[in-house]
């Protein structure tokens, strides 16, 4: 059983701003949401699970709150001398464990998967498909 680390809505009236969520978080702004794969700040967190969106999104708009945990700083920094304190440890610890949890239930693995969303692949990227055998005989798709 994996993490929860975002759950999905789809907006189904023209009234509902308010969408609860599960997972839990060490700072709002690792808290984010997107409207049908389109990353928004517009919303604020009504309390601590709830996120109120700025304006009602249109029917059938896909909804995704996520945690995207910050990984530019550790949570606390310790410095010679000072003391350590179990609480800056275990959030340290948290940051790093949320982080780990996020990658691995986004990741594609090369062992095969199921991907949603869209999968844009740089200048000049091809798809090369390899037969059933690994030899010279491959299918390479290449968008111009």
């Amino acid at each position: 059983m994996s993490a929860v680390t975002q759950n999905d809505y789809t907006q189904q009236n023209n009234t509902t701003v308010l969408y609860n969520f599960t997972f839990p978080y060490l700072k709002a702004s690792d808290v984010k949401v997107s409207l049908d794969a389109v990353d928004t700040t517009a919303f604020t967190l009504a309390n601590a699970t709830t996120i109120q969106l700025n304006s009602v999104p249109a029917v059938g708009t896909k909804i995704k709150i996520f945690r995207e945990t910050s990984v530019d700083n550790l949570t606390a920094t310790f410095y010679a001398g000072s003391a350590i304190k179990s609480e800056d440890l275990n959030d340290n610890f948290t940051q790093n464990l949320y982080v780990t949890q996020e990658v691995n239930g986004r990741y594609l693995s090369t062992l095969g998967g199921t991907m949603t969303g869209n999968f844009n692949l740089g200048e000049d990227a091809d798809i090369v498909f390899e037969g059933a055998t690994d030899n010279a005989n491959e299918t390479t798709i290449t968008v111009a």
